[in-house]
């Protein structure tokens, strides 16, 4: 049997159909039957016209398949296999690898809540942003202005999301007011940009801080002549809204100052007339006055508050970034208090005068609420507050705007099908038929396959159930926002002509009770199998076919059962057995070293019957050296091998019996009632020590950057002592080390190396810290004449070979012409050259041969 594929990398575009042709050959002398498979893929994106071919010796067979995956399918590779079974001898199975590759599709969604805000100098916005693309988005929020006036703060100012996700943003406004005039409009337009900064030469640079002025950021680029992003950095505008600024001094108020000059020249006309009566009423002025102050001073000040909890209508969960204003009972035109809800839906005002309020709830996607549950200020709850007092449990439940969700039933007959709009729910009926949860709504299906879900509450997770007669029901799951429109949503109709029954037992006999589902992609059928009568039979009816089923039985109680089988179009398949065992059991325990019995982490530990073997490893973090493996018959005898590459190997024998407990086997650990002790010894050796070397005194000193070299013969580690940090200077440490003889040998540039032969064994840690002789070291004097010169003159010292270019070393004459290198390289050939000044000709050299840890001192004559 031979088989090609036509390609092996396939370009999947959500919805679009792509061939693969799969080209099968038969290279036997008889004929040959053949059996295609797809795995790893899920079966309603395959179509393919045969799955099972008959070929003639040397006949060969070209099936195309199309592939089409599903929208909203995330971007990148997919991998998926293409089996050929032959089903005559000698029965050979060929598997060929395709990579699907899903493109990136970017889209992001935005709606701004409320489009139009009239206000002063600020504006606040919430914004709902969501990503119904397949690719993540990580894009900085941007706001413009035709004008260029208005500053824009976003919290947060990154977003940050997976497919499908949606974040709530907080969108502050800025801008220089009219003073004087008609209200003002002002055009918003939120978009995103690329994150990463113009000319930085990182690719994705730190976050920004909150509250980035988008505004100035802009204009310190132009001001900095920073080079804009690049082409493609930056989205269009996504979301509108606009900003309507009243004037300081508007129309209305110029007209009444006009009158007031009028009416103030009118009353110095009559005031000595009525100056009589205004003195008879002074006292009257006075006391308002007074209590005009005193209800100015309790609309300012107060010690009582209040506090309550947002959380969503649909699923209970807390709602953040939701806007309450806090009204005076007898006046909702303007609020004496404004906050938000945080993260866990929790909010509070304080500093408030003892009185009546209202409150309202506001948030983008959700219908504006009055407490508790009302939809205006008239019909809402009036919340007293006495003076010092907190009044808390204020809690609403707040409902999304209705969301809509339209779509297509995909199959050969939908006309009379129905869908419903479930709530999802866990369980099954009693006969068998897949449970829906409670139905919000339901709509038939015409003969196009069309539907459209209207006044979906939202936000929250719904099942779309499909139903039709003599059809397998299908299903799928969607998270609908607050005021979502979901479109293009797909769920495929198949026939359910298919029949799957047989019956369950155990070793005991005969099983009722037990849950058998049998599942496919979209399509999952479930029943249980009888408990009188015929018991353990059962039956899976309505199974779309021709298709492959994953059965899965199970019982609290007992180990469940896995199987796979394979439908073909109208068949009834009979006969088949189950057979679940008792529970299963498990063994833990934990590893540590010797001899100090550290924990062990990173430990394999293998599990054996001689049938079945589980391979897991001791923790490294959180309690480390603890294992433990599950999932094992019972009873049953196991072998248990403990390995790890720097450590001897230990194996021990357990047994579970038929409650699952543990009993020992064999010698090799500690067996309790409460799992497995074992003490590891390591398979290897340490040698570690500090090099140090003679200082000022008697002393040594730790040395850095030193050769140690550890050599068998047929093996060889060599690791350099430490310089930094200064603590760890001079040290080494070679681990997993072999057992054997060793030849340890310690060098460094200018020392005489030292080396000695050590014996090492399995565990053993081997301090080796060795004092290295003195470096080697050239000093001396430079003297004319008879005397040395002055201070100042330069030394040169050059390697032999690189004389006269580069020089090893330099330095300059103490007083009395004495010179030093200290720590110089050796063995070597040097030459010293003497000058009084840099840059002037050479007045004396003389040659040195150094050996190693010598130190010498010379005398080098100048010219005179």
């Amino acid at each position: 049997m031979y088989v090609e594929l036509n390609q092996r990398r396939i370009v999947a575009i959500p919805r679009r159909p792509e061939p693969l042709e799969i080209t099968i050959s038969n290279t036997s002398d008889v004929i040959g039957g053949y059996t295609l498979r797809f795995l790893g893929a899920d079966p309603s994106w395959i179509e393919v016209d045969e799955t099972e071919i008959s070929l003639f010796p040397d006949e060969t067979r070209t099936i195309t398949a199309l592939i089409t995956v599903p929208e909203g399918m995330v971007a990148g590779d997919r991998r998926i296999t293409v089996q050929v079974r032959e089903l005559t001898p000698p029965e050979a199975t060929s598997v060929e690898e395709v990579v699907l590759v899903v493109p990136e599709a970017r889209s992001v969604q935005m709606r701004v809540d409320p489009m139009a805000l009239q206000a002063g100098k600020v504006g606040r916005f919430g914004l709902l942003v969501d990503n119904t693309g397949n690719t993540p988005v990580h894009s900085r929020l941007t706001g413009t202005d035709a004008e260029g006036k208005v500053r824009f703060e976003f919290q947060p100012p990154v977003l940050d999301l997976q497919p499908g996700e949606h974040a709530v943003v907080e969108i502050k406004t800025k801008a220089k007011r009219p003073f004087v005039g008609g209200p003002f409009v002002r055009v918003l337009d939120i978009g995103l940009e690329d994150p990463r900064v113009a000319g930085s030469p990182s690719p994705v640079p730190a976050p920004a801080p909150e509250n980035v002025d988008h505004k100035l950021t802009v204009k310190k680029r132009k001001k900095k002549n920073l080079a804009a992003p690049s082409p493609g950095s930056e989205e269009p505008v996504l979301a509108n809204a606009s900003f309507v600024q009243r004037a300081a001094l508007g129309r209305g108020l110029l007209s009444l100052l006009g009158l007031l000059v009028a009416l103030s020249v009118f009353a110095i006309v009559i005031t000595l007339a009525l100056s009589r009566i205004v003195g008879q009423s002074a006292a009257d002025r006075n006391l308002a006055l007074e209590i005009a102050q005193a209800r100015n001073a309790a609309a300012t000040s107060g010690s009582s508050g209040m506090s309550g909890t947002v959380l969503l209508l649909t699923s209970g969960a807390p709602v953040p970034g939701v806007a309450i204003d806090v009204y005076p009972a007898d006046d909702t035109s303007a609020p004496v208090a404004t906050t938000a809800t945080s993260k866990q839906g929790t909010w509070s005002v304080s500093d408030l005068p003892a009185g009546d309020y209202k409150i309202t709830f506001r948030g983008a996607g959700f219908v504006q609420l009055w407490f508790p549950q009302a939809l205006s200020a008239d019909n809402s709850e009036t919340v007293t507050l006495e003076a010092n007092s907190k009044r808390a449990g204020l809690d609403v439940s707040l409902g999304g705007v209705p969301a809509t969700i339209t779509g297509t039933v995909l199959g050969d007959d939908v006309s009379a099908a129905t869908l419903a709009l479930t709530v999802p729910t866990v369980g099954t009926t009693t006969g068998g038929d897949t449970t829906m949860g409670a139905v919000v709504q339901t709509v038939p299906i015409g003969s196009d396959g069309s539907f459209e879900l209207t006044n979906v509450p939202s936000p929250s997770v719904y099942d779309l159930v499909v139903t039709k007669t003599g059809y397998a029901t299908a299903s799928q799951r969607v998270d609908v926002s607050a005021g979502e429109e979901r479109n293009g949503v797909e769920i495929t109709l198949r026939k359910g002509d298919g029949v799957i029954s047989g019956a369950v037992s155990s070793a005991s006999g005969s099983l009722g009770g037990v849950t058998i589902t049998a599942s496919s992609g979209q399509t999952e059928v479930t029943s249980i199998s009888l408990n009188s009568g015929e018991v353990g039979s059962f039956t899976l009816r309505g199974l779309p076919t021709p298709a492959s089923y994953t059965v899965v039985a199970s019982k609290p109680g007992f180990a469940s059962q896995t199987m796979t089988l394979t439908l073909a179009k109208g068949q009834k398949l009979t006969g088949v057995g189950l057979t679940l065992g008792k529970s299963s059991g498990s063994l833990k325990g934990d590893v540590s070293l010797l001899p100090d019995r550290a924990p062990a982490a990173g430990v394999a530990v293998t599990v054996t019957d001689g049938e079945q073997t589980i391979v897991t490893a001791t923790q490294s973090s959180g309690q480390i050296g603890t294992w433990k493996v599950g999932g094992l018959a019972v009873p049953g005898t196991y072998t248990v091998t403990f390995t790890r590459a720097d450590l001897a190997a230990q194996t021990l024998s357990v047994s579970l019996d038929a409650a699952g407990q543990i009993t020992p086997g064999s010698q090799g650990g500690t067996v309790t009632a409460d799992g497995i002790a074992v003490a590891m010894q390591p398979s290897s050796a340490i040698v570690k020590g500090t090099i140090s070397q003679p200082g000022t005194g008697s002393s040594a000193v730790p040395v850095g950057e030193v050769t140690v070299q550890l050599s068998s013969g047929t093996a060889t580690y060599t690791v350099i002592t430490a310089s930094v940090p200064s603590g760890d200077r001079g040290s080494y440490r070679i681990e997993n080390v072999p057992p054997g003889t060793y030849t340890v040998s310690v060098s460094r540039n200018g020392v005489s190396p030292t080396s000695t032969i050590m014996q090492l064994s399995a565990g053993q840690v081997r301090d080796y810290s060795p004092v290295l002789a003195a470096a080697a070291s050239i000093s001396g004097t430079v003297t004319q004449g008879d005397a040395p010169v002055p201070a100042g003159w330069y030394v040169d010292l050059y390697r032999s070979s690189g004389y006269p270019d580069d020089p090893y070393r330099t330095v300059r004459t103490s007083a009395g012409g004495s010179f030093t290198f200290d720590d110089v390289d050796a063995p070597e050939v040097y030459v010293i050259e003497v000058r009084p000044t840099r840059g002037s000709a050479p007045q004396g050299s003389r040659t040195v041969q150094l050996a190693a840890s010598e130190q010498r001192t010379i005398t080098v004559k100048a010219d005179q």
